[in-house]
């Protein structure tokens, strides 16, 4: 096998794409400093929340209650997340949460202007419980988990069916991409749940496939044989475009519904999913071609028997 030489190629790439090389490399820098100094805003499956639950009737405005009731929070410091209606008819309760503790005269307060603000009895609302947080230890554990035994996967398949370039290339496009979805939640104090640790999953999933598309597509056009590298790769990247920004404008209309559509207590995850199609693209589009580049005439090409288009020769 040839070796080709892709330096000059991988400069010039680099200098027509280093504005987004530049960007990239700030929001991980930037992202993971403010995530050492003020950690991630975690909601209230992250650190647990206390809730008042005030019973209705019928033919109460809950709309108004669960309002009123969230300001008066909010008044003494509770910090109202979001509200809950269950039951039905007059077996209806309205779940008020809120994320900061009250002191016990104040949570005496608090029950007291509800039922001055609403005209209901006070027997009706009952005393302020906190509930545990939902996420816990063993579930970072799976996400890691989940990330590292898919990422292994993908590039021992990647390495045995292209070559070692292009399973590296796919391993620190992952590594990256992971960095950038991190570093927005961060910078943009997104708040963290369980939902968003599947959709660190989902990204990498996403990156992977991209980038498998993008590989299949250079094999199938003899990228180990007659073709140049570069002329593969961009040919794959052009016939890919269309699909992959279907697939991203998809994943965002997806989560601009939720941002528009959805409840309070999941319009963080809206946010966090408009941002998945962003960072893929973003990775795929520059990252990889960019590394791949600069690992192929470093790694050992796998000699895979390939019909050349132009000889009809394996």
């Amino acid at each position: 096998m040839i070796k080709r030489d892709f330096s000059k190629s991988s400069k010039e790439y680099f200098k027509e794409n280093k504005i987004p090389f530049i960007v990239l490399t700030a929001l991980i820098v930037v992202g993971i400093i403010i995530a050492s100094i003020f950690g991630f805003n975690g909601n209230f499956e992250m650190k647990g929340y206390n809730q008042i639950e005030i019973s209705v009737a019928e033919d109460d405005n809950y709309s108004l209650i669960s309002k009123t009731a969230g300001q008066i929070v909010n008044s003494f410091g509770g910090d109202f997340d979001s509200t809950q209606i269950a039951g039905v008819g007059d077996n209806t309760i309205i779940i008020v949460r809120y994320m900061n503790d009250l002191s016990a005269l104040d949570q005496q307060k608090v029950n007291e202007k509800i039922s001055d603000s609403l005209s209901i009895e006070i027997t009706k609302i009952s005393g302020h419980k906190h509930v545990q947080k939902i996420v816990q230890a063993k579930d970072y554990i799976y996400t890691i988990a989940s990330i590292l035994i898919i990422s292994l996967v993908a590039v021992i398949f990647a390495y045995a069916r292209y070559n070692g370039a292009s399973a590296l290339a796919l391993l620190l496009s992952n590594l990256l991409g992971t960095l950038a979805f991190i570093s927005i939640s961060a910078i943009l104090r997104l708040e963290i749940g369980l939902s968003y640790f599947a959709m660190l999953v989902a990204l990498n999933l996403i990156i992977i496939y991209f980038a498998i598309e993008i590989f299949e597509h250079m094999k199938n056009e003899s990228w180990l044989s007659a073709k140049d590298y570069a002329t593969a790769l961009e040919s794959a990247m052009k016939s890919t475009k269309f699909r992959f920004s279907f697939i991203s404008i998809a994943v965002m209309l997806v989560g601009l519904l939720f941002v528009l559509l959805a409840p309070t207590t999941i319009k963080y995850t809206a946010l966090n999913i408009m941002f998945i199609p962003v960072v893929c693209l973003a990775t795929v589009w520059y990252v990889l071609p960019f590394v791949w580049n600069l690992l192929i005439p470093k790694c050992r090409e796998r000699l895979v028997k390939v019909k050349t288009a132009d000889t009809g020769k394996k």
